[in-house]
This record gives structure tokens, C-alpha cells and sequence, in this order.
């Protein structure tokens, strides 16, 4: 009697070592999945830039501090513009008189006290002083700096009562309302990616977890690394901060239409 039990214990053994092996492979076959669908991201910001002065001035208004808000169209350096003021007004005084002097070279001609050349000469006359006073009016424009679109501070480059030169680099801003992520993915996964894949962002520095969805997929691969970079919309952008770092993770859902 001891050997058909000894013989069946041998077989549930067996049976359970096989059941066994199937669930790790079912586990290792998750693990795997797991890690073949998650990627790196990093938030970037639609609108970031540097602005520089496009004058030789003396800094006179600073009105913002790294951090501030600003709406668009709204004053974020003003320059010392006396002098380009000044230019401005002797150039418009300029300009009127040779208005007067067209307007006079024109009467003459009609009284037939002077030739048509008189009139030409006078016409170019104010013309040439027309396209010097939209200049002048240009560099007085130009002693604002006003904000391009909604954003914040980042950095400020310069402080009052500076004298700055020109195309020196005196604030960086940024919308940090309008972000996206880019996630860098292997090329391998292009039989899968399309636009308006979802996924799932992972924040590094907060642990939160946003919603977005592919927006579009770079059209070059890296001959390299053998990846590519593809730009995710937010669905809840608030909270996040350019330059913030997480993990992507594509939905199975999405993935498994590889086939």
C-alpha cells in the first residue's frame, strides 16, 4: 500500500510545480510588460524665452521680481528714453517742415514758377524724413519692454540704475500655464504609437499622477540610442512646473493594439 501512495503523492507535486511555473511566467511575462511600456518624460513649458534689450539705455523700471506673474502686454523693464525722446521730436519737426516745403514746391509748380524736378526733390525730401521719424518712434517703443504672453519670471538678469548695452540678455520668462511633456521611448514601440495614445505621467518631485494623451511622434529616430521623442498634451497642467521629471506609463489598452 505505501507504493500508490508514494506515487501519488509524486504526481500532486508535480502537478503543483507545474502550476507553480505557470504563475511565474504569467508574473515574469507582467513584469516584463510592465517595464517595456514605461519611459522617461520631462515637462516643458510652449512658450519659454530670454529677452534682451534692444537699446544702449539705463534701466529706470523693474516692476518684476523672479516668480511674479505678469499678464500679456503688461510693462517688464522700462530704459531711460530722454535721449531717443528727443531724437524723436527733432526728427517730427523735421518731417513737418518738409510737409510745408512739398506743400509749397507744389503751389509754385501749379503758378508755373518752378519745374516738376522742384516738386520731385521736395516729395523725397519728406519721404526721407517720414522713414527717419518711424525710426526714431521705433527706438521709443523700444525703451519697453512689455510681456508677449501670460506667464512668470524666472530670472532677472539686470538691476536698476544699470546701463545695459544693446541685445544684452536682461530677463528670462515663461508660460507656465501652456506645458506639455516630451518622452523619449524606443524605437521599437513605433508599431504601436499614435497620436491620441493615452498615458499616465508620474511626477518625480510630487508623486502626483496626471492623464495625458500623445500629441505627435518626432519623424527621426536616433540612429544611436534607437529612440525617438514623442510630445504628450496635459489633461490638468496646474500644479506642474517646467522642468519637473517623470515616468510615462502607456496603458496596456493602447500597447496591445501592437498586433
Amino acid at each position: 500500500m505505501s507504493k500508490p501512495i508514494r506515487c501519488k503523492e509524486l504526481l500532486l507535486a508535480a502537478l503543483a510545480l507545474t502550476a507553480w511555473s505557470g504563475h511565474a511566467d504569467e508574473y515574469r511575462a507582467e513584469a516584463f510588460q510592465g517595464e517595456e511600456y514605461k519611459a522617461r518624460a520631462v515637462i516643458k513649458a510652449l512658450d519659454r524665452a530670454v529677452l534682451s534689450g534692444e537699446l544702449a539705455a539705463r534701466v529706470t523700471q523693474l516692476p518684476k521680481r523672479p516668480g511674479d506673474s505678469f499678464r500679456q502686454g503688461e510693462l517688464l523693464l522700462g530704459l531711460d528714453c530722454s535721449l531717443y525722446q528727443a531724437q524723436a521730436d527733432k526728427v517730427a519737426a523735421e518731417s513737418k517742415a518738409a510737409r510745408f516745403k512739398l506743400d509749397n514746391a507744389k503751389q509754385l509748380n501749379e503758378l508755373r514758377s518752378i519745374g516738376s524736378l522742384d516738386v520731385a526733390l521736395a516729395q523725397s525730401e519728406y519721404a526721407q524724413a517720414q522713414a527717419e521719424l518711424r525710426i526714431a518712434r521705433l527706438n521709443t517703443e523700444r525703451c519697453q519692454i512689455k510681456a508677449p504672453y501670460d506667464g512668470r519670471v524666472v530670472a532677472v538678469l539686470v538691476n536698476r540704475h544699470e546701463n545695459i548695452r544693446q541685445q544684452q540678455e536682461v530677463l528670462e520668462i515663461v508660460a507656465d500655464q501652456r506645458l506639455e511633456a516630451e518622452v523619449v521611448v524606443p524605437a521599437t514601440w513605433l508599431g504601436w504609437l499614435k497620436p491620441e495614445l493615452p498615458l499616465t505621467l508620474r511626477i518625480d518631485e510630487t508623486g502626483a499622477s496626471v492623464e495625458a494623451a500623445v500629441v505627435a511622434i518626432s519623424p527621426a529616430i536616433d540612429p544611436v540610442s534607437q529612440t525617438l521623442q514623442l510630445r504628450a498634451r496635459l489633461t490638468q497642467p496646474s500644479g506642474l512646473m517646467p522642468g519637473m521629471s517623470a515616468s510615462a506609463y502607456f496603458t496596456p489598452a493602447g500597447a496591445g493594439e501592437q498586433s
